[in-house]
């Protein structure tokens, strides 16, 4: 999660964090979210939070219990469901309504640097995966002059690696 909080900043154009809102799910209350303000990079800090309670999760859940806990304990799993599902669809009401009122971004930017992202990650992992190789021919070539020292009565010397 930091990775990507830390990149989305770094991907996206300024002009894009308007743009940008979190949906965080399995959040019963406002109080229940587990994620640190300062985890949020700064830029994105105004940014809309919109949290659910997994509504299917939770019925899932009911429908397992349903038959194994006596008719009151029964009842108030339901109505939490109920309520859970309710105030599901009124979140995703409010993250609508936040959608329909941004303005729309060309993505030929974001593409752009998407890109460029990705072909710097493509560099950065052919180099290492090079110098990887590198490391083991070194490593390779050290032995073999080790066993030709050994096994010569010549003595010669190679430059050091």
């Amino acid at each position: 999660m930091d990775y990507v909080l830390s990149t989305l900043p770094t991907i996206f154009p300024k002009t894009l964090t308007d743009n940008i809102a979190f949906l965080f799910s399995n959040v019963p209350t406002a109080v229940s979210l587990n994620v640190p303000d300062d985890a949020i990079p700064e830029v994105l800090t105004y940014a809309p939070r919109f949290s659910i309670d997994n509504p299917i999760a939770l019925q899932k859940n009911y429908l397992q219990q349903k038959g194994r806990v006596n008719k009151s304990r029964e009842k108030k799993i339901r109505e939490s469901v109920k309520y859970a599902e309710q105030r599901a669809l009124e979140m995703l009401v409010e993250l609508f309504d936040w959608l329909d009122g941004l303005e729309p971004q060309p993505t030929t930017e974001i593409i752009a640097l998407y890109e460029k992202s990705q072909d710097i990650e493509r560099k950065i992992t052919d180099t290492l995966a090079q110098m990887s190789q590198a490391a083991t021919k070194i490593a390779e070539i050290k032995n073999l002059k080790e066993d030709l020292k050994k096994k010569s009565a010549v003595s010669f010397d190679l430059p050091s690696l």
